[in-house]
């Protein structure tokens, strides 16, 4: 696993999503900066306030399920707190690994919820996720309107937010 390189997801069976829309990536790009600057705009300026109002429409779409809808804002909450300072790095992991495991036994949580609480952190290596990440993956869930956007959008986001880390809320 630790030599996986991108053009491996063909393999498994992932097509790139500018094959499937007919739309090259930089169009796609141009999409998510125009949809987080709205977000950001009608959240006045709060990236804690844009996430919680996308997670809201979300769930008003029908993408996740309301208790996915407690979770995720309860992920959201740990991260920003992390980024911060305001939680100890090892503390968010572990509340974020109960709320994945919580997820995968909740009969009532939504592969694309499940997806997104999955992607909040990396057990491996005992991360969690960035502010960015989680706008990535409410962009790329709305757009594709799956967990396969989630979480291309989530991992972009997470790296875009950790590579950008001064950023502050």
């Amino acid at each position: 696993m630790d030599k996986m390189r991108a053009s491996d997801f063909t393999a498994m069976g992932l097509s790139p999503a500018y094959r499937t829309a007919g739309m090259a990536p930089g169009d796609y790009i141009d999409v998510l900066r125009i949809e987080i600057a709205n977000a950001l705009k009608a959240a006045g300026g709060s990236r804690r306030k844009a996430v919680s109002a996308g997670l809201k429409r979300m769930l008003g779409e029908g993408l996740i399920t309301a208790s996915d809808l407690k979770r995720l804002e309860i992920a959201s909450a740990a991260i920003f707190q992390a980024e911060q300072a305001k939680r100890a790095p090892a503390d968010t992991v572990a509340k974020l690994d109960r709320l994945y495991l919580e997820a995968l036994a909740d009969p009532g949580s939504s592969s694309m919820g499940t997806t997104m609480i999955g992607l909040t952190y990396s057990a491996r290596t005992n991360q969690a996720g960035s502010g960015m990440g989680l706008f990535g993956m409410l962009i790329g869930g709305m757009i594709t309107g799956g967990p396969g956007g989630a979480l291309i959008g989530g991992l972009i986001g997470w790296v875009a937010g950790t590579a950008c880390s001064d950023e502050n809320d």
